[in-house]
């Protein structure tokens, strides 16, 4: 069996012991057969264990990153090693090996992103970032150890209250496959478990967080104005609206969109008290007439952190919040990217 623990970390095995010197006289004692099988699957299973501990122990402060789900694929690895039946089976681990998933590890090289590995490797994308959990591929560096498989296909990890038909249905794959390919009875699904989808994609929500374009939305409230041409509530002339504004009450915490590091906080004419945080791919988004700021400029923010206050400050009509995406330094519309859709005419 493959030692994982060192294949995965880049370390070289250490080297054999020296043998015994000359004036080293060997202890011989006997022993039965029984006792001998007895004392060889003790010494494999106790191996085996520490293999377990130490070598995911060992991942996880390797200077790789590594993947729950790829942890747990290693760990599943050793454990199919002790025993002489498939996964979930009963034949031997190598009768099916024509549909069974396998994998193998591809160290990144220097120029190379997920895209341009997964047509080198002939496999998919979504089922490289699904293998290996990846959740921003633009994180992947030379030298970064994924896990490759040899079926096109997502993992997925059973949830709450989750069945096979409702797993077939939001993956679009049948559930005879699912059934085929991992070898399990429909009612014997726990939480934790770990089902191999062939032919499965991502959903789109859960590729574009992986590539770095989902976003979140700021704040649930009212919609009040779209993005582009409108009268002006001031003029009441025709006016260009670079962004979205969307109501709920004064002091209602607002959320950054996206991850990134913040590179204003401040008045800002008629945005008010604004807040603007820079993200990867040329992307800003743009939080203005705040009541209050809780970051600093240079901070860096997670997707999700609560960034300030709602409030009515700068050219405005009434406590609510305009929200812009730029990127390099145009505005969009905010609707059409992932995760910042309406939910409908009234409501955001």
């Amino acid at each position: 069996m493959k030692d994982y623990k060192h294949y995965f970390s880049g370390k070289r095995l250490s080297s054999p012991q020296e043998p015994t010197s000359k004036s080293q006289k060997p202890f011989f004692f006997s022993l039965t057969p029984f006792s001998l099988l007895v004392i060889g699957i003790g010494c494999v299973l106790a191996i085996s264990l520490v293999l377990v501990s130490q070598g995911v122990k060992h991942l996880s402060h390797s200077s790789h990153r590594v993947s729950y789900i790829g942890k747990l694929v290693i760990e599943q690895h050793i454990k199919d090693y002790l025993s002489p039946r498939g996964i979930g089976g009963s034949e031997p681990i190598s009768s099916n090996a024509t549909k069974d998933l396998h994998f193998y590890f591809y160290e990144v090289k220097a120029g190379e992103n997920l895209a341009s590995i997964a047509k080198k490797l002939g496999t998919s994308m979504d089922s490289l970032i699904s293998l290996n959990s990846i959740d921003n591929a633009h994180f992947l560096k030379p030298g970064n150890k994924i896990l490759v498989p040899n079926l096109d296909g997502v993992l997925y990890v059973v949830k709450k209250d989750d069945s096979l038909e409702k797993i077939a249905k939001k993956y679009k794959v049948s559930v005879d496959d699912i059934l085929d390919y991992n070898d399990v009875e429909e009612d014997v699904l726990g939480v934790g478990d770990i089902l191999f989808l062939p032919g499965a994609s991502l959903t789109a929500e859960e590729r574009a967080k992986a590539l770095g374009y989902l976003f979140l939305k700021p704040v649930r409230g009212r919609f009040t104005s779209g993005f582009g041409i409108r009268i002006d509530p001031f003029s009441g002339g025709r006016g260009y609206h670079a962004g979205i504004d969307i109501a709920s009450r004064y002091g209602t915490s607002i959320k950054a969109s996206k991850e990134g590091r913040v590179t204003f906080v401040g008045w800002k004419g008629g945005y008010g008290l604004c807040i603007i945080i820079k993200h990867q791919m040329g992307y800003e988004s743009v939080y203005g007439h705040l009541a209050s700021a809780l970051v600093k400029e240079g901070q860096y923010i997670s997707q999700g952190q609560t960034i300030g206050k709602m409030g009515n400050t700068g050219r405005s009509t009434g406590t609510h919040l305009h929200f812009e995406i730029r990127r390099y330094g145009k505005p969009i519309n905010p609707t059409r990217l992932q995760g910042l859709g309406k939910s409908s005419r009234r409501w955001y």
